[in-house]
Parts: structure tokens; C-alpha cells; sequence
């Protein structure tokens, strides 16, 4: 899965560090993420390789520190809507970071996890002052106020529903990917991760579910979320009613009939593999 990157290892841990010319660097317009030019990819430009677009030093380098994998700093330079990406270079969405390196990628989407939610808080929801960035924790602070806003982590449930040797498999209408993956959805307030995989399981697809047992977790920057993993079996009928306003389509598939999945970005494909080698 994406933070699944040993022997290498990510340190979040909050602190004040000076950038390294070989530091990568961020760069976020509110919306999309400044890569270079790669081959047929992207990949994500060195501070040095942004000092060189902006003719600037590195002692007037503008970002901040992120974290680091092993000893590579990971920084963040905000700018605005209109700027224009230099040649080699392009705006992208996150959905370009999956096709990066394994360190790439986690770093690229976790960057871009923290830059959005920087982006959404530079006024105080509270009094509307404009904010600051703490610095003494990975906060948001308004001066006037006092109001700290935290980084933004919304729970999610996925589940692989299993009836005999067929799986519950859909396909998201927002997702391109055109593959079957896995019933998921947010979990809503006042309800627990349990309560949230029964009810998404019954809204999208119709279904009732039991025996459910917790599989795993795992950090998804793409939507700002952590999912929680789970299995579960059909209760009574198999009847499919789909959501037809989330799902383009659902259907139970026989183990035999589902081909091997990558399990190296995300926990569905985890799940999948799960059931399909059993």
C-alpha cells in the first residue's frame, strides 16, 4: 500500500528545518501541484530545480518544511491561481502522483494532502483574521482569536463483501479508472467505522452485511482520508440495488473471473487480492 515504503522511513514528526538544494519542493496554486516534465511521467522538482525556475538563492527560498523521508526534506511553496507553469514543467492533479516511484509518491501526495489543507484555511473560519502556521506544532493558528485549525483526515470504510466464491465489485462513477473495485464511502458524523461500512454497503449496493472483521488501514492523501479496511459476508438476499447516482455499476464476481490487482498503492487492491488467492 502507499505508505508501505521500508526499509525507507517517513519522519512527520513537526519541526523548523532549513531546505537542502537536493530537498524536494512543492509547489501548490490552491488546486494542482507543479511537476516536471519526466519521460511519459512527472516528478517532483528538487528545491534546487525551483531556484532555477525563479532565478532566485537559496537563502530567499520562500517554502516551508513538510517532513522528510529518510533524510530528503519534503517543502511546501504556496503560489498563486495565475502562476504560469515554465517550460518542462506543468499543473497537474494528484492522480499523477500514482504513476511516480514509491517515495515519490507517498511524499508527492502527502505533501499535496497538507498544501490543500493550507489552502483552504488562510482566513480564520472563526472571526475571518487572516491565519499563520504555528510553530510549535503542525497547526493553523488565527492571531486575533486564538482558533487553531489541524490538519484535515476524513475516516472512510472499505469493504469487501463476500457471498460464497463471488465478491461485491463496483465501479465509482467519479473514478477513470475503468476496473471494479470495492463498495466505499465516508463515514458521517455520530456513527462508528462499523456502523458506516454496513450503511454504505446497503445504500450503494442494496445489501445486508455480517460478520464483519476489520482488515487494515491505510493513509489516502488523494481525498484528505484515512480508510479503514474491512471484510464481511452477504446477509440474505443478493439482490443488487445500485445507487445509480455513485455507481456506474455492481455486480457479484466469481473469484475465477477477477484478474490480479496491484497492491502497492491502495487497500482495495489489498482486498481483492485478499479474496481472489483464497
Amino acid at each position: 500500500m502507499i505508505h508501505e515504503i521500508a526499509p525507507h522511513v517517513l519522519d512527520n514528526q513537526f519541526k523548523i528545518q532549513d531546505p537542502k538544494l537536493d530537498d524536494y519542493c512543492l509547489i501548490y496554486n490552491g488546486n494542482k501541484t507543479l511537476l516536471k516534465k519526466s519521460g511519459e511521467g512527472h516528478a517532483l522538482p528538487t528545491i534546487a530545480e525551483v531556484l532555477a525556475i525563479s532565478g532566485k538563492t537559496i537563502a530567499d527560498f520562500e517554502g516551508h518544511y513538510l517532513f522528510c523521508i529518510d533524510n530528503c526534506g519534503y517543502f511546501l511553496q504556496h503560489v498563486a491561481e495565475d502562476f504560469t507553469a515554465p517550460e518542462g514543467y506543468e499543473f497537474v492533479g494528484n492522480r499523477s502522483f500514482r504513476t511516480m516511484s514509491p517515495l515519490e509518491r507517498l511524499g508527492s501526495a502527502t505533501a499535496a494532502h497538507l498544501a490543500h489543507w493550507e489552502s483552504l484555511n488562510k482566513f480564520c473560519g472563526k472571526c475571518g483574521n487572516v491565519t499563520i502556521r504555528g510553530d510549535k506544532e503542525r497547526s493553523i493558528i488565527c492571531p486575533k482569536c486564538g482558533n487553531t485549525i489541524y490538519p484535515r483526515i476524513s475516516p472512510v470504510v472499505i469493504v469487501a463483501v463476500r457471498n460464497g466464491d463471488k465478491l461485491l465489485m463496483a465501479h465509482n462513477i467519479d473514478n477513470p479508472n475503468p476496473r471494479l473495485f470495492l463498495i466505499s464511502g465516508f463515514v458521517e458524523i455520530g456513527e462508528s467505522l462499523e456502523q458506516a461500512a454496513h450503511r454504505e454497503v446497503m445504500e450503494e449496493a442494496g445489501v445486508k452485511i455480517k460478520n464483519l472483521k476489520y482488515f487494515g488501514s491505510q493513509p489516502w492523501p488523494f481525498s484528505d482520508s484515512l480508510i479503514a479496511g474491512w471484510t464481511a459476508e452477504l446477509d440474505g438476499d443478493d439482490t443488487i440495488h445500485r445507487q445509480e447516482a455513485e455507481l456506474s455499476e455492481a455486480k457479484w464476481v466469481k473469484r475465477e473471473d477477477i484478474p490480479p490487482y496491484e497492491t502497492d498503492v491502495s487497500i482495495s487492491c489489498c482486498l481483492i487480492e485478499n479474496f481472489r488467492n483464497k
